[in-house]
């Protein structure tokens, strides 16, 4: 009876050390199927981000009525989902690019607007030296005429 009991002792700590080593296989898996997930998900957004901007590009360029549009877009076979995450990621990007666009050409612009302002004062001062002249010219003109 004790051969019995010890050998159904045996199978019980093999069949629980057996479930551990389970348990302990599918916690690794978990994490290195979250490690994997969490380094895919930007890469998996900058891609439809990139679609999206393709997606706006081609309609903004093709001349295509909206029907047609919709059919081309058919022919990708994305859920309606993935197409709006693509064009709200899309339309996204494009705004940021044209923010960081208008952020580089600010300083341009102050410099082009303080030339223009510099060479519109430098103007008028020529153009009330030149009045001057003008005038005294004319003044002594008529001095000498009489």
């Amino acid at each position: 009876m004790r051969g019995k009991k010890s050998a159904a002792e045996k199978a019980e700590k093999l069949a629980a050390r057996r479930f551990g080593e389970f348990a302990r296989s599918v916690r690794r898996n978990l994490r290195q199927a979250h490690r994997i997930l969490e380094r895919a998900e930007p890469a998996v957004r900058r891609c439809y981000e990139k679609a999206g901007v393709a997606i706006l590009d081609a309609k903004a360029s093709s001349g295509m009525s909206q029907e047609e549009f919709a059919a081309w877009l058919a022919s990708f076979g994305l859920s309606q989902n993935r197409l709006l995450q693509c064009l709200e990621l899309g339309q996204a990007a494009l705004e940021h690019r044209k923010a960081e666009a208008a952020e580089r050409e600010e300083p341009l612009r102050r410099i082009v607007k303080e030339k223009r302002d510099q060479m519109s004062a430098e103007g008028t001062r020529r153009e009330e030296e030149q009045w001057v002249r003008q005038r005294e010219e004319s003044g002594r003109r008529q001095q000498e005429l009489t």
